[in-house]
């Protein structure tokens, strides 16, 4: 397994957010993690991450324990996630944006002799032509439509170098259009860069249409895992989520 949580749990005051859920990541695979809103998707997303810390339980990355450590570090590690609301530098260009997470990643001092842009151009460029904005590298981020925010979130998140990428309902306030798209990019890179990808997604047509195994949560508990087709026959699923309309 390329990441594991052991009984992991998470609480806030009287709240358990997420509890004592106990999974594995396979390398290479494409995850999903659904439930109803208020399942513990994104607290889960986030004891995985970094960004909360554990009440009880254990996180294991590549089989050695990271649940301590900080964001940063798992950053550094090779764990990356995005956000359902876009984040973005609004202010810098598209070819800036993913620069400044590879150099933040290979932990690069700049200096008045060593101007950033020479650093990593065959990098930068080679994301740029994955996700689809070469041909808007100088365009300032908040100059782009919706569709490419999260194509350059994707972008940057690929700077970072992962080999476990999250991603927090990708196709929020995406079209139809622009749903299969970034989607279908996902795939593609999952392939194409080695990626294991663990997302949430409350799309049933995305999530059946894509992951490869998939996870349910309700009030913080895992209730069922497996392929789509287990998941999509579990009654229990079907009477707390699905409500067959898959």
């Amino acid at each position: 397994m390329l990441l594991e949580t052991q009984e992991i749990s998470k609480e806030f005051g009287k709240l358990r957010a997420v509890s004592r859920v106990s999974l594995g990541i396979s390398k290479g695979d494409i995850h999903a993690i659904i439930g109803p809103n208020g399942a513990g998707k994104s607290t889960y997303f986030n004891l995985i991450t970094g960004y909360h810390r554990a009440t009880s339980g254990r996180v294991l990355f590549k089989g050695k324990e990271i649940t301590g450590l900080p964001a940063y570090r798992r950053c550094r590690l090779g764990i990356t996630r995005s956000f359902q609301i876009t984040s973005i530098y609004p202010k810098l260009t598209v070819y800036e944006s993913v620069l400044m997470a590879l150099l933040s990643q290979r932990k690069v001092t700049l200096t008045f002799f060593s101007p950033a842009k020479k650093f990593f151009r065959e990098e930068v460029w080679g994301i740029l032509e994955d996700v689809g904005l070469a041909d808007q590298a100088s365009t300032l981020g908040d100059s782009i439509s919706h569709g490419d925010k999260k194509r350059l979130e994707l972008a940057v998140t690929l700077g970072t170098e992962p080999e476990l990428l999250l991603l927090d309902e990708p196709t929020c306030g995406m079209s139809l259009e622009e749903t299969e798209v970034i989607m279908g990019l996902i795939k593609k890179l999952s392939v194409e860069r080695g990626l294991t990808i663990l997302f949430t997604e409350h799309d049933m047509s995305v999530v059946f249409g894509i992951a490869r195994r998939i996870s349910v949560l309700h009030q913080g508990a895992l209730i069922a895992d497996g392929s789509p087709e287990e998941v999509r026959a579990s009654e229990e699923v079907q009477k707390v989520y699905l409500g067959g309309s898959t």
